[in-house]
């Protein structure tokens, strides 16, 4: 199993959106975790962080193997998380692109999904 943390820009105020965005995962969970699984990797834990200036959510991502993940997602068979989704990313997402941290190990060894 190998782990990547995603550290993402928000906008002001996000915090009420991505509280949205999760509270329909874990209500809805089938939905997000078919698209994850066709694309190859799953949502491990979300963290908020909050400063003077910016707001920021980190996403430990995992995979059997990052390099085989879904890039092109034309092939995706899309369920209703999709426009939830799309629509914190319009709303919250910076404009400028996350930032990606490779781990240094993984101890969690199972693909499982919880809420």
């Amino acid at each position: 199993m190998e782990s990547k943390l995603l550290k993402i820009k928000l906008t002001p105020n996000s915090r009420a959106h991505l509280e949205t965005l999760i509270s329909y995962m874990r209500d809805n969970i089938d939905f997000p975790k078919s698209e994850m699984e066709q694309k190859g990797y799953f949502w491990d834990s979300v963290f908020y962080e909050e400063t003077q200036e910016f707001e920021y959510i980190y996403i430990v991502i995992k995979s059997t193997n990052f390099s085989k993940i879904m890039i092109d997602e034309n092939d995706l068979i899309v369920t209703p998380f999709r426009k939830v989704y799309e629509k914190f990313r319009a709303q919250c997402w910076a404009p400028e692109p996350y930032e990606d941290f490779e781990p240094i190990f993984c101890f969690n060894s199972s693909m499982t999904f919880s809420n």
